[in-house]
């Protein structure tokens, strides 16, 4: 009795599974670290928007936007609210004063929710950064000679300042990496 049998046997089958396994391993740690470089360029990017912001705010109104909130709640206020500023005196001796739009246009993932609807006006809360974690604002800055310190403590959540630790990963505005 000489008979072909048709179908996979066991070895071929567990190398195949094997090899998928492999496969499957290597690309879920590849995305994980895609994942990792996106929320710290999401980082970044918003520590770059409210150092200009910041700044643009300096230019209204000849100071940093104050920390009221003691926190980046406060931020959320002051950059997110209409601006009334006084553009020149009139001959009759009153100001004339011009509004303008927010300096940000708050995006919902840039902003903590576990507290209600986020409102500038009646609701202010702290900006996140891409890992979930509240932006830092401090007036006067410390570090940044030239400004307010914005910093996000990054994925290990310790703030540790200055680049001597050795999982330093910190997103600053006074180290300029963005």
């Amino acid at each position: 009795m000489n008979r072909k049998q048709k179908g996979f046997t066991l070895v071929e089958i567990l190398v195949v599974i094997t090899i998928i396994t492999l496969l499957v391993s290597l690309l879920v740690v590849l995305i994980g670290g895609l994942i990792d470089r996106a929320r710290y360029a999401k980082t970044a990017a918003t520590v770059k928007l409210l150092d200009g912001a910041c700044k643009t705010y300096k230019l209204d109104f000849g100071e940093y936007p104050p920390d009221s909130k003691k926190s980046s709640a406060s931020l959320h206020h002051h950059l997110g609210i209409e601006r009334k500023i006084i553009t020149q005196k009139s001959d009759l001796g009153a100001n004339l004063v011009s509004t303008k739009p927010p300096i940000i246009d708050w995006q919902r993932d840039m902003l903590d929710d576990s507290k209600g609807i986020p409102d500038p006006k009646t609701n202010p809360v702290r900006v996140m950064d891409g890992f979930g974690q509240a932006i830092r604002y401090q007036i006067p800055g410390k570090y940044n000679r030239n400004g307010p310190d914005i910093w996000s403590p990054g994925k290990n959540e310790k703030d540790e300042y200055i680049e001597t630790a050795s999982d330093y990963d910190d997103v600053t505005n006074w180290a300029k990496e963005y």
